[in-house]
């Protein structure tokens, strides 16, 4: 079977759409000037948690919403670089909030010859899994 070159200029189009992640931090007003520096020592002693710490009083610092084009399942190699990134921003870690699933728009895809006649169209409707959580650092003894 001969797939024309059209066709195959899709496929790698497809597979980031079916494998896509984003992950946003929206900060709680305005940062104090100054770095915040998290408690933990490294990355990969920051906590992921189902629900809100109970054990430590904590501050949280902002939202975390991370959307899921794929399955709706986060990945190891996604987990880590959530983690990175709220160390770098000097959180001990987060919880979850809300997770929901978003119907987005579907997105079309359409190839053309040179005289302008369409050659292929496809329309790709998806949902999107989006998980809301709020960032944290734990309170210094002094400040609890």
């Amino acid at each position: 079977m001969i797939i024309p070159l059209s066709n195959l200029s899709l496929l790698p189009l497809f597979f980031c759409i079916y494998s896509c992640f984003s992950v946003e931090f929206v900060a709680d007003g305005v940062p104090k000037p100054g770095v915040i520096r998290s408690h933990r020592k490294s990355w990969e002693e920051v906590e992921i948690l189902k629900q809100a710490p109970r054990k430590r009083s904590y501050k949280t610092y902002g939202k975390v919403v991370i959307r899921n084009f794929a399955d709706g399942k986060i990945t190891k190699f996604y987990m880590e670089k959530i983690k990175r990134e709220l160390f770098d921003r000097g959180m001990d870690g987060m919880y979850l909030t809300n997770t929901a699933v978003v119907p987005i728009p579907p997105t079309i895809f359409q190839t053309g010859s040179a005289e302008g006649y369409t050659t292929n169209m496809s329309e790709i409707a998806r949902d999107a899994k989006v998980l809301e959580a709020n960032a944290f650092r734990y309170r210094d003894r002094e400040e609890e």
